[in-house]
């Protein structure tokens, strides 16, 4: 059925796992896509959330694997402006991305400029 899988025909159905959406019929899983995620089990969607949508990677974090249950977070030297992005964008010469960054910080104008950080002079 719907959200479940059946890998041998002997055996009851399976519920579909986290990270992975069924359809009818199949043997396995399917993973969710890049930029996707599922936390629950038994999906029939594509990676839904429970209003039925896809839950993008939010700002600040990036998936970049298929069937996965969490998305990334940006570590320093990088972003992610908007969501649903399958890897995090390298910060600019000039600016500063700490972790989780939605978006790179100038850096100050006394200070040299760097990815992470922005040493003095």
């Amino acid at each position: 059925p719907i959200g479940s899988y059946c890998d041998k025909a002997d055996e009851p159905p399976k519920p579909c796992p986290a990270g992975f959406f069924c359809l009818e019929g199949q043997t396995t899983g399917t993973p969710c896509p890049t930029g996707y995620q599922t936390t629950l089990t038994g999906q029939s969607h594509y990676c839904p959330n429970p209003d039925g949508n896809p839950i993008l990677c939010q700002p600040g974090y990036a998936n970049n694997k298929h069937g996965r249950v969490e998305c990334d977070l940006c570590p320093s030297g990088s972003f992610a402006d908007v969501a649903g992005l399958a890897y995090c964008v390298t910060c600019p010469p000039g600016y500063i991305c700490t972790n989780a960054r939605t978006a790179p910080m100038s850096c100050p104008l006394n200070k040299a400029r760097g990815q992470t950080i922005c040493p003095a002079k």
